[in-house]
């Protein structure tokens, strides 16, 4: 999640995703868009101290080799 950048206030689309999963519209960060490099690298590193034998990524293919995703 990243923080708000936007002065005029929050997009339809922020809106509808904040109401679906039931975050308060005054909350400081933004579902919709897609996080910063620094914050890519954050979540790398704790996928890899999760996981080190990439048991995730493993869990991901069985999972999409079963059922291909629709685009």
């Amino acid at each position: 999640m990243t923080g708000v950048s936007r002065p005029g206030g929050l997009s339809p689309e922020e809106r509808t995703a904040r109401a679906v999963i039931g975050m308060p519209a005054r909350h400081p960060e933004l579902i919709t868009r897609k996080p910063g490099r620094v914050e890519w690298q954050q979540l790398a590193a704790l996928c890899s101290e999760l996981w080190p034998y990439d048991e995730y990524m493993a869990i991901v293919t069985v999972h999409y080799q079963r059922r291909p995703p629709r685009f």
